[in-house]
């Protein structure tokens, strides 16, 4: 392929490349995934606390609404994967599986008009688990990060933050609580659909 195609070809890309839609009355559709990986420390009724390595696999879905200009708000259910890496007896009977739904908002810092953006994101989550026994669980994050418009309609996010989780099994059920605090990233795609 000679120079000049290859000029061509990134002409067309780069100029097809145009600003988003986070105007008001527009629709915010999409997802991420985040890898999070994490030192767990287990504490149970007479028992002495214990720390594990675990990894982390999340996928949250998302359905939002722009209230007012780069302003959306929405729900994301999501579902999460653990497993873990050792051999102590905080680690290595998990393998979970969790499903939760919750909140979410994001605003994004620049102009309209611009072919990438920032943004910040906060969600909470509540949901459920069964890893020995039935349990409940929460999520809350704050996320930061640029997304970047392929066109008027779809971007890539690469967000960076904090996650906090925290886990509560029925006293019922040889009962226990734990938290787990710490870095997150996330990629994800989101759709920016035109209310017409």
């Amino acid at each position: 392929m000679n120079k000049k195609k290859l000029l061509l070809m990134a002409a067309l890309f780069l100029g097809g490349i145009v600003r988003g839609q986070i105007t008001q009355r527009n629709w915010l559709v999409g997802g991420t995934g985040s890898f999070y990986s994490y030192n767990d420390d287990f504490t149970a009724t007479g028992q002495t606390t214990v720390t594990g390595k675990l990894t982390e696999i999340n996928l949250d879905a998302n359905i939002g609404y722009f209230f007012v200009d780069k302003f959306a708000a929405g729900l994301r259910p999501g579902i999460t994967s653990i497993k873990s890496h050792g051999a102590n007896s905080a680690s290595v009977l998990i393998d979970d599986t969790k499903i939760c739904i919750g909140p979410f908002a994001r605003y994004y810092f620049l102009n309209k008009d611009k072919q990438f953006n920032f943004l910040i994101d906060g969600s909470y989550q509540f949901g459920s688990y069964s890893n020995f026994g039935k349990g409940t669980t929460q999520n809350a994050s704050i996320m930061v990060g640029p997304e970047l418009f392929f066109n008027s309609s779809v971007g890539i996010e690469f967000l960076f933050g904090y996650l906090y989780q925290k886990k509560i099994k029925d006293a019922a059920q040889n009962g226990y609580e734990y938290m787990k605090k710490g870095f997150n990233i996330s990629v994800g795609f989101q759709l920016h659909l035109i209310k017409d």
